[in-house]
C-alpha cells in the first residue's frame, strides 16, 4: 500500500496504517495497532487479553494518535485524539469493518486460510477480536506551521 502525502485529517486517517493507543489504568501504557478508518471510527484487531485492550475497556477512556513519518520535528503532521475503545459485536458493522481491514492489509487474509475472513475466523486463528477506537475530540497537528500548528477539529465521517 502506498502511503499518502496528504496532510489533511482524512488523508492521514486513510493513508496511514498505525494507530498508537495510550491508556492509563492505573499505569500508563501505549501500543501501536494497525487500523482502518470508517465512519468516524478506527477499527483494529487485538487480543482481548492485551494490556492496551484491558486497560482501555476498564478505564473507559484512552487516547490515540496517528501521524506521518518525518525526518525532522517540523515534518510532524498527524492527529491526536481522545475517546474510548469498544468491542464491535457480530453484525453488519463488524463485517464491513473487517472487509475494509483485509482490503487495507491483504497479508492478514493469508493467515486465515481459505475461509472467509469473518469476526469468528479472526478469533479462531489469531485469537483476536475486533475493536474500535471512537474519538470524541481530535486535534490536527501540523508542525510545518511551527509550534502553534495544533487545532481542534471535527473528524471526517
Amino acid at each position: 500500500m502506498t502511503r499518502t502525502t496528504d496532510a489533511t485529517p482524512a488523508g492521514i486517517l486513510h493513508g496511514q496504517r498505525t494507530l498508537v493507543l495510550a491508556t492509563s489504568d492505573p499505569d500508563p501504557w501505549s501500543a501501536p495497532v494497525y487500523f482502518v478508518f470508517r465512519l468516524g471510527r478506527l477499527y483494529f484487531l487485538s487480543s482481548p487479553r492485551s494490556r492496551h485492550v484491558t486497560a482501555a475497556l476498564a478505564g473507559g477512556r484512552c487516547a490515540g494518535s496517528v501521524h506521518r513519518d518525518g525526518g525532522d520535528w517540523r515534518d510532524i503532521v498527524g492527529l491526536q485524539m481522545e475517546g474510548a475503545v469498544v468491542e464491535v459485536p457480530e453484525g453488519p458493522e463488524a463485517e464491513e469493518a473487517l472487509a475494509a481491514y483485509v482490503g487495507k492489509f491483504p497479508a492478514v487474509k493469508e493467515l486465515l486460510g481459505r475461509e472467509a475472513p469473518g469476526r469468528r475466523r479472526f478469533g479462531e486463528v489469531l485469537g483476536a477480536r475486533l475493536y474500535a477506537f471512537v474519538p470524541e475530540r481530535a486535534f490536527h497537528v501540523d508542525n510545518r506551521a511551527g509550534l502553534v500548528g495544533r487545532q481542534e477539529i471535527p473528524l471526517p465521517r
